[in-house]
């Protein structure tokens, strides 16, 4: 893990426990990296996806963006602070956390 993740293991750990409180999200996991919070699922093999990212921006404040299938990275028009970040994030990318839907 690098320096720079270092300080955001705190902030993953905060925003996995505020997805966590919206609903049915208990296989969904936020782990810094890369200076990132990234956002994966797990099925019931154990078996992970990578959905989202939140990256810091600064006083707090974070973006948004998802992973397509071919593992690029695309914006989204999400920005906030971290509860602005998981109202866009599931209201935006819901069924791709959804455990009913996991392969």
């Amino acid at each position: 893990m690098g320096s720079r993740d270092l300080g955001l293991i705190g902030s993953a750990a905060r925003l996995e426990h505020l997805i966590r409180n919206r609903g049915d999200y208990s296989h969904v996991h936020v782990h810094a990296r890369a200076g990132h919070l990234v956002v994966k699922t797990q099925d019931s093999q154990g078996a992970q996806a990578i959905v989202a990212r939140a990256t810091p921006i600064g006083a707090g404040v974070y973006d948004l963006s998802f992973r397509t299938h071919t593992g690029r990275w695309e914006p989204m028009p999400i920005s906030g602070v971290m509860e602005q970040i998981v109202e866009g994030l599931l209201d935006l990318l819901g069924p791709y956390l959804d455990r009913t839907n996991l392969r």
